[in-house]
């Protein structure tokens, strides 16, 4: 049985902005996902609301995500695939950091699951569009959002480089109107789609491998 892992923020949590709650495991991407592979796979997630790629909060504990990395790859172990959506909180004003600096944290924590033998899907989270219509805007700032947008061509690149799946998430499920920072249901289920479809060009892409070898023997 192949293990996925979703490690992630509060999107990966199913943070539901209409009731301050959470949304139920079928409603969250992880679980829609988990339905759709079926039974060869089992989905595990890991999102917490407020985490970070490596910078640690003055106001909100066990935020740092490469810290709580490597305790979650040895937790779930082994993880097959991870799929690694970050990079929101880190726009915030707080944390006073560049999109390069972000990159290089996401760099790390995926780094942690691809040492633990995980193929890696770095996910570019959605822009955070309309920000400044948020509840949650003064947290951000007013760069937050530009930030935001550059986020997937920073991630992008760093796929390319390291021989990753990439997935821009903006351009198959964007943020909901409410907070302009959370995925709404819809918005969990076409992520979900959009995960699953990339797992199936994985399978497909490693079965053609294991036919070329079967030839060569």
């Amino acid at each position: 049985m192949m293990q996925v892992l979703c490690y992630g923020d509060s999107n990966t949590w199913g943070y539901r902005p209409e009731t301050d709650g959470r949304l139920i495991w079928e409603e969250r991407y992880p679980g829609i996902l988990s339905k759709k592979l079926g039974a060869g796979y089992r989905v595990a997630e890991n999102g917490l609301c407020g985490r970070t790629t490596c910078f640690d909060s003055t106001t909100e504990p066990y935020v740092n995500g490469l810290e709580e990395a490597n305790v979650c790859a040895l937790v779930h172990a082994p993880v097959d695939i991870a799929v690694v959506m970050l990079g929101t909180n880190d726009c915030k004003d707080e944390y006073g950091a560049e999109v390069d600096d972000i990159g290089q944290g996401m760099e790390k924590v995926a780094e942690v699951f691809e040492h633990a033998g995980a193929h890696i899907i770095l996910a570019a989270p959605p822009v955070l569009r309309g920000l400044e219509k948020s509840p949650f805007y003064r947290e951000f700032g007013r760069g937050a959002e530009e930030k935001s947008r550059r986020l997937a061509a920073c991630y992008q690149s760093l796929a390319s480089r390291r021989g990753w799946q990439f997935l821009n998430v903006d351009t198959v499920a964007r943020a909901g109107n409410l907070d302009r920072i959370h995925l709404d249901k819809e918005g969990h289920r076409r992520l979900a789609e959009g995960i699953y479809r990339m797992i199936a060009r994985k399978e497909e892409r490693d079965e053609q491998k294991h036919r070329k070898s079967i030839r060569r023997e």
